[in-house]
């Protein structure tokens, strides 16, 4: 009875295997390659298979075992199941902890290799880096050689160079040491003739200063004063309080007179003044005196005019324009008064209103004329500044 379930089951196993490891129809060994989509599902399902078939094989041992055990049919019919099945639960819990085991050290393994590669990887750049810096070094080795050998040749060529340059010096140095002694000698003699030259400077300085105070006794007296000579011009001020002591501060006027090495002579007033002097300011040098008298004489006859309008800027705001012989009378910031003066004031000209301007624009002025009919210049400020017509 046992043998006959013995045999059923061995049969059953048999053809279970042939299923599971037959080959389907219309495939044969040799074939072109399966594709990754069909084989991968087959792969695991041949495993889960085979998985299946062990633990069947498993079984089927353990009833072989069993069945040998056993002395009759009815043992197996009557008793209890047996209890050391364990036994063989062990030894698969053994087989899978081996396994897990040989996986864990597989995956060790793998990972020694990788970390083993990364190391020979970094040892191989160290290496080549190496490699690379013993060449850069060779071959700085070899331009630091060739450096210095290049540096001993320049040396050795400017010591030469040094050599023949100082022979040179030494050269130079005796002809410059000759060259000294001869001139000491020449700055002895020369200071011999400095010494008689300032001597001779010394007396005619003496007499140019006897001179020069001389002719500033002179000049002031006539109403002249030097203010500085040079080599070929000089410089004089007209002071007219020399003629007529009542004109007060009024400002002197300065001439700068030059002449050429042809004897003609030229004469130039400060600004502002041109207007003063007469049209003749060139000659020969022998009509200086006579210029000079004329310049004088013209100056004189406008200083009175000068005096008052020096005068007046003290109490009034004015300016003088003696191109134009016009003078601007500011009464405000927005009226201003121009007047003409003509030539020969005070004693032969006369003072005239030109215009008037306000602060709507030019004013009348017909109706303005002070009480005297020729008034001067000093009646004409007041007039205007008291005036209420503007």
């Amino acid at each position: 009875m046992a043998a006959e379930k013995v045999s059923l089951l061995l049969e059953r196993c048999e053809a279970a295997q042939k299923l599971v490891f037959s080959v389907e129809d219309g495939q044969e060994v040799g074939e072109a390659e399966t594709p990754a989509s069909v084989m991968v599902p087959y792969l695991i399902d041949s495993r889960r298979k085979l998985k299946l078939m062990s633990r069947q094989q498993c079984v089927l041992d353990y009833f072989l075992i069993l069945l040998e055990t056993l002395e009759s049919p009815d043992e197996l019919l009557n008793n209890p199941c047996p209890q050391n099945i364990g036994r063989y639960e062990n030894a698969h819990a053994k087989w899978k902890a081996l396994k897990s085991e040989y996986r864990e050290g597989v995956q060790r393994v793998q990972d020694s290799i990788v970390i083993l590669q990364d190391k020979m990887e970094q040892a191989n750049k160290k290496k080549e880096m190496i490699g690379q810096l013993m060449t850069n070094l060779e071959r700085k080795r070899a331009e630091m050689k060739e450096k210095e050998r290049l540096k001993q040749k320049m040396n050795k060529k400017a010591e030469r160079q040094a050599s023949a340059k100082l022979q040179e010096l030494e050269l130079a140095e005796d002809a410059c040491q000759r060259a000294l002694q001869q001139m000491e000698q020449k700055m002895t003699h020369l200071r011999a003739e400095i010494d008689s030259c300032q001597a001779t400077l010394d007396s005619w300085t003496e007499l140019r200063d006897e001179l020069k105070g001389s002719i500033q006794a002179t000049l002031e007296m006539t109403g002249y004063r030097l203010q500085w000579v040079g080599e070929k011009e000089l410089c004089v001020e007209l002071r007219p309080q020399v003629y007529q002591p009542s004109l007060g501060d009024v400002n002197p006027l300065c001439l700068s007179l030059t002449w050429t090495t042809d004897g003609i002579f030229h004469i130039k007033a400060s600004q502002g003044a041109m207007d003063l002097l007469p049209e003749s300011l060139h000659g020969p040098l022998s009509q200086v005196s006579t210029a000079l008298l004329e310049i004088m004489q013209s100056y004189l006859s406008q200083s009175e005019m000068l005096a008052e309008i020096q005068h007046l800027q003290s109490r009034f705001a004015i300016d003088w324009r003696p191109t134009g012989r016009q003078l601007i009378f500011l009464k405000s910031s927005s009226i201003v008064c121009h007047l003409h003066v003509e030539m020969g004031y005070p004693s032969k000209g006369r003072v005239s209103l030109v215009s008037v301007r306000g602060e709507k624009g030019p004013v009348n002025i017909s109706s303005l004329q002070p009480l005297h009919e020729n008034a001067s210049l000093t009646e004409w400020l007041k007039y205007l500044s008291t005036s209420m017509q503007i």
